[in-house]
């Protein structure tokens, strides 16, 4: 049987990457709230809709056929699909005229934000569950999924 392909990536670069990344979009994120319009009326507006709806049933399809085939990939699926789902919601919200508020409002608290959150928790389910799994050397049963390492540092390294 063949050896699993690892890819290692470098934890150091990673974090930096991830910390400018962060930083950068925390200086975009100000520059937009201060440029943008309140009010604009956007090009293509029921393709941007009808194109997420077709996104969040792709990857609900895609998560369905995961669980049905018990296949790890489920977790990545779920976890795009509560984004979507959630994104969905924001938009709902923030873009909906003062007389369809409350029905977009409706809609996000009765079934996208609680639909997202259970895909989010089955989720960490199937992680724990795959972390208990593996063989890592240490048991993972009830541990939160926030918790469980990636990967076992090396020895020399504190955890700290």
């Amino acid at each position: 049987m063949a050896r699993p392909i690892r890819l290692r990536i470098a934890r150091g670069p990673l974090l930096a990457l991830l910390l400018t990344t962060a930083s950068v979009e925390i200086v975009w994120t100000i520059y937009l709230g201060l440029r943008l319009p309140r009010h604009y009326v956007a090009n293509h507006w029921d393709l941007a809709w009808v194109g997420l709806d077709v996104a969040e049933t792709a990857m609900m399809f895609l998560a369905a056929w995961a669980a049905w085939r018990r296949r790890a990939v489920f977790i990545i699926f779920a976890s795009v699909s509560a984004t979507f789902f959630l994104v969905d919601a924001w938009f709902d919200i923030t873009t909906a005229r003062r007389g369809d508020l409350w029905l977009s409002g409706l809609v996000a608290a009765a079934w996208e934000v609680p639909l997202a959150l259970g895909l989010l928790w089955i989720a960490g389910r199937a992680i724990r569950r795959l972390s208990i799994l593996t063989p890592s050397g240490e048991a993972h049963d009830n541990v939160a999924v926030h918790k469980i390492l990636l990967s076992q540092p090396p020895r020399d390294v504190d955890q700290g």
